[in-house]
This record gives C-alpha cells, sequence and structure tokens, in this order.
C-alpha cells in the first residue's frame, strides 16, 4: 500500500507543478496584452483583427499575431502593430472603447497621458467573433504608437 502513495506522489507532483506553470504563463498573458514577449506571429494578423471585429487601420506595419482555442471551444486573439496616428483611429470606431487604467508595473517617471489603455464590450455578440477587446497604445518616435491589443 505505502508502495501505491508513493507512487501517486511521484506522479501527482510533477502533473500538478506543471499545471501551476501552464496556469501562470496563461494568467500573465491574459493580463496585460502589453508585455514584451507578445505574439510569436503564428496567426494571420488580418483574421485575427477581423475576429476582434476590428478593421486594420492604414498604414499598419510590424504585425505580429497570434491564434489560440481553448479546450471548451473559446477563441483567444493577442496582437501587436505599429501604425501612425493610433488615438485617431481608435476616434474611428463605431462605438467609442473606453479610456481604463493601463495594467502592469510602472517605472517611477510614468505618465499616465503618454499611454493609453482602452477596452470594448460588445453588447451584441456575432458568431465566430470576440465578444470584447483590449488595447494599449505607447507612443513610440514622433506619431509613431505600438499598438497591443487581444480579444475573445
Amino acid at each position: 500500500m505505502a508502495l501505491r502513495g508513493t507512487f501517486k506522489l511521484v506522479l501527482g507532483l510533477p502533473l500538478a507543478v506543471g499545471a501551476a506553470v501552464c496556469a501562470g504563463v496563461l494568467w500573465q498573458a491574459a493580463e496585460d496584452p502589453g508585455d514584451e514577449g507578445g505574439p510569436r506571429g503564428t496567426a494571420d494578423c488580418a483574421e485575427v483583427m477581423a475576429f476582434a471585429r476590428m478593421a486594420p487601420p492604414a498604414g499598419w506595419r510590424d504585425g505580429k499575431c497570434d491564434r489560440t482555442e481553448s479546450a471548451d471551444g473559446r477563441m483567444t486573439v493577442l496582437g501587436t502593430f505599429r501604425m501612425e496616428h493610433a488615438e485617431a483611429w481608435v476616434a474611428s470606431f463605431p462605438k467609442a472603447p473606453e479610456r481604463v487604467v493601463c495594467p502592469g508595473p510602472r517605472p517611477d517617471n510614468y505618465d499616465p497621458e503618454s499611454e493609453g489603455c482602452f477596452a470594448l464590450v460588445h453588447e451584441e455578440p456575432q458568431p465566430g467573433r470576440a465578444a470584447g477587446l483590449r488595447m494599449r497604445i505607447t507612443p513610440e518616435v514622433g506619431t509613431t504608437a505600438k499598438v497591443r491589443f487581444d480579444a475573445s
């Protein structure tokens, strides 16, 4: 009997540790679409943006997007791209996204006016499309901004 308990412990412990690590990685990815790791570029960004219910902006570049599907069939997308005049693009959305506080740690010299975070919940469901969208817009040089987004 003691061997059976030890055997369970030997098999159960690595499984529990593996599950905890996977949960931590998924939690971190879901919490902040602005992490430096970002998407790997495994999905077509135009398709990802269509799922997220946003039109690709004119002149967007450097796009990297990923798409994942959970066991229950729920789709989640993550992407980044660069563009000019991102705030004007956000203002052109048919439904105005709500400006929210950007998640994550902030340096001592953080200026909340320099970065914009937005959330948008779609009230009318559309099959095969996201129910919500989060974006983080970080200014770079001149009028260029890096846009990070996730939708599910």
